[in-house]
């Protein structure tokens, strides 16, 4: 007997020693990610508009059309233009412009008092109001102005202002955690009967519990697929059973999710059935193949999270995704595999002399389930903090690192709730062992792994389990407040696109003078968005006396000497009394670009100036 509990202790002091070298391991890894991190989005990022914010135009476009960095959904009232006075002037028709990631309305043209001949738009500072729902199915909202004819003060009205329900919100984030908490208690309880106990299958209370991941699951889904709707387009919760806001939904990548989700649920509540029904009478293969199944279900319920959240999109999202996966599935095995334990510790050593037994072996076997369920959970968090923090000031300057900070806080409570378990063990280690009734200990970093010497019953070794009960609930207990900060998380915007600033076109006056007649005056160039790829180069001609006026030829080139490149020569499009325009302009590096403008006033007179445009 002291011989194969000293034999234990060993196995269980290597247990500890990998996982801590393990965490020691992946914090070094990510120290070193953090060190050199690259751009990156998951919320859409904001890239161009047309206009450009703070643009000066002569006359009132046809449209106005942003441009993300990512796929985005847009309602019909999603893009507002308001007027100098506050009127609302666009069309109220918002959709896609060509392409997914490039949303707009149009501006109906304004008409003389009388007559059916168009007039001139009124000059002054539009707002333009917009919120659309990116790829991840979270909704982005801002707001820009631009101007015709000249600046003014302008008077948007409140409604120009991003909405939301903050009501909504804070709905919908309860759903998630409870939809988290209910995945959690579906794969571990079942986990828990397959790997762990496979007799525990016969007690009401752990079906319960399978039951109750199950509906509460089924439950979340369908208020998700209601919620949506609302949450994503800032409505009140009066919109909940709006049918044309769940038909949006469902044609959205998060609807095609919770579609799969509900699919594979209805698919585990047969598999639940049969696995009561069944399981006590299958022999060892009949066993391995419910656990396959079990765990080709618990992996797809996963990928329906994965495929419609920050996982899905931004930086390297093909490993993104089965990392998200794993994270959520060792999430599972644990918390809910605690919870299950917590359910029949309670009744343990009472009915029989085998009861103590059986659950002595499923708490060792649970043990090393959760030892690396909890190395898996370091590993796949590291990866996912440093994908969506992006730098280590975002910890304190963004929603999201402050939250990811609560929720590493309480992580490593729970670690210090195993340290003070495995010391109590430690300090008591010399009265199990001569007793002659110890338990065999259990190996692995949770306090799960703990075993507590009792009585015998039968002459069998039975389980005082007080304290390991006691710690077994603090695990439990704070990792459903970490289910919660996780929900949080999940909502938040990421690190790395709250931290990436707005657009900030290149707005430039540059003087010419031909020489000649006439030849004197300046040219106004706006570069939106001044980032790499596609950018709108404007350029209007005035007079000595600041007024618009054509001019017989005007050519435009662009070149970035540090890499060699250009000079490019830039097709422009006259659109009105001085005003010219070259439409997707790709910039493929950043950098101190140098715009050259060639003005000829006659058949004799011209120069070129030059302005840098700022890439980044």
């Amino acid at each position: 007997m002291s011989c194969r509990v000293t034999l234990s202790w060993r196995a269980a002091a290597s247990w500890r020693a990998a996982l801590w070298a393990c965490a020691v391991t992946v914090t070094c890894v990510v120290t070193g990610l953090l060190a050199g991190t690259g751009s990156a989005s998951a919320h859409a990022a904001l890239i161009s508009t047309d206009p450009g914010q703070g643009a000066v135009v002569a006359t009132m476009p046809a449209t106005v059309s942003l441009t993300f960095g990512e796929p985005v959904l847009v309602a019909a009232d999603g893009v507002r233009v308001f007027s100098p006075d506050g009127a609302e002037v666009d069309d109220g028709h918002a959709g896609h412009l060509g392409r997914s990631s490039t949303v707009g309305v149009g501006l109906p043209g304004t008409t003389q008092p009388g007559t059916s001949r168009p007039g001139p738009a009124r000059q002054g500072t539009y707002t333009v109001s917009w919120r659309v729902i990116s790829a991840d199915s979270h909704p982005v909202a801002g707001a820009f102005t631009f101007s015709v004819g000249h600046p003014s003060a302008g008077r948007a009205p409140a409604s120009a202002q991003p909405r939301g329900s903050t009501s909504v919100g804070v709905i919908y984030a309860i759903v998630r955690a409870a939809a988290f908490a209910s995945y959690s208690l579906l794969v571990g309880s079942i986990a828990f009967v397959l790997l762990c106990w496979p007799g525990a299958i016969a007690r009401r209370d752990v079906r319960r519990v399978m039951l109750a991941g199950w509906a509460g699951l089924l439950a979340t889904s369908m208020a998700t697929l209601l919620l949506q709707g609302p949450y994503g387009n800032g409505l009140g919760l009066d919109r909940l059973l709006d049918s044309v806001l769940v038909s949006e939904t469902l044609s959205s990548p998060v609807g095609a999710a919770l579609t799969a989700r509900l699919a594979l649920l209805a698919l585990a509540g047969g598999y639940l059935v049969l696995l009561c029904a069944w399981l006590g009478h299958l022999q060892r293969r009949g066993r391995v193949w419910f656990g396959a199944l079990g765990a080709v279900s618990a992996l797809g319920l996963a990928s329906t999270w994965a495929a419609a959240d920050h996982a899905a999109v931004g930086l390297q999202p093909a490993l993104a995704l089965p990392v998200d996966v794993m994270h959520l599935l060792a999430m599972g095995l644990w918390l809910g595999g605690l919870v299950t334990l917590v359910v029949v510790l309670p009744a343990a050593g009472t009915s029989s002399a085998e009861a103590p037994a059986a659950l002595q072996s499923a708490v060792y076997r649970f043990s090393s389930l959760a030892t690396g369920s909890v190395v898996t959970l370091i590993g796949t968090g590291s990866y996912q903090s440093w994908r969506q923090l992006g730098s280590w000031g975002a910890f304190g300057s963004t929603d999201y690192g402050r939250l990811l900070l609560v929720k590493l806080g309480v992580f490593a409570v729970m670690l210090g709730v195993a340290r003070l378990s495995h010391r109590w063990v430690v300090q008591h280690r010399r009265a199990l062992v001569g007793v002659g009734t110890a338990t065999r200990p259990l190996t692995g970093g949770s306090t799960l792994g703990r075993a507590v010497v009792g009585r015998t019953v039968g002459g069998r070794p039975a389980l005082d389990t007080t304290a390991l009960r006691a710690s077994v609930w603090g695990e439990a207990a704070l990792g459903a407040l970490v289910l919660g900060v996780t929900a949080l998380l999940v909502n938040a915007e990421p690190g790395r696109t709250a931290t990436v600033p707005p657009p900030r076109p290149v707005h430039h006056v540059v003087s010419y003078d031909t020489g000649g007649p006439g030849g004197r005056g300046q040219l106004v160039v706006d570069v939106n968005p001044a980032a790499t790829g596609p950018n709108t180069i404007h350029v209007t001609v005035d007079d000595s006396r600041g007024a618009p006026h054509d001019v017989p030829e005007l050519r435009t080139t662009l070149t970035l000497a540090t890499r060699q490149l250009g000079p490019f020569t830039l097709g422009l499009r006259h659109t009105g009394v001085g005003a010219y325009i070259a439409g997707g302009v790709q910039l493929p590096y950043s950098g101190t670009w140098r715009l050259s403008v060639t003005v000829r006033t006659s058949d004799i007179d011209e120069t070129t100036v030059s302005t840098p445009v700022d890439v980044r």
